[in-house]
């Protein structure tokens, strides 16, 4: 009997060590992502936005699991100040920003763009410099059309 226990302790133990080795990957490969893909495209198009006279600022957040087991998601955001827009009520800036987040419970980043347009979720290996750039001409498409 304490045999069998044994074995389903080192078991349990294994598994628990796979999940934590996954999340820490998943957490590693998104810190990659962010810094060697999402970031530069953000940089390179807040220059031509900063070019035009429009603004911008990116902002970062490190996963975080706080004391009460709560957890923050990583995220890298991309806000656009769009010239002219200087006095925009607050809620517009959620509709001038594009946001990569992840989702540690199901390992995806979330690609959220605009107010109230639902995000889609990837994987960190489906995102490419190309579907950066095709979110983010999405974002700078609504925020004209407005």
């Amino acid at each position: 009997m304490l045999d069998a226990y044994d074995v389903a302790r080192r078991a349990d133990e294994l598994r628990r060590r796979r999940i934590e080795d996954e999340g820490l990957s998943f957490l590693a490969g998104f810190a990659e992502l962010r810094g060697t893909l999402v970031r530069p495209v953000f940089e390179a198009a807040g220059a031509a936005l900063k070019a035009r006279g429009h603004g911008f600022a990116i902002h970062e957040e490190e996963f975080l699991f706080d004391a009460n087991g709560k957890t923050r998601e990583a995220l890298i955001a991309l806000r656009i100040a769009p010239a002219g827009d200087e006095h925009a009520a607050p809620a517009d800036a959620q509709r001038h920003q594009i946001t990569f987040s992840t989702r540690y419970y199901n390992k995806t980043v979330c690609i959220a763009s605009g107010a109230g347009a639902p995000g889609a979720s990837y994987g960190v290996s489906q995102i490419d410099a190309q579907l950066v750039e095709d979110e983010l001409i999405k974002l700078v498409a609504s925020i004209v059309r407005a």
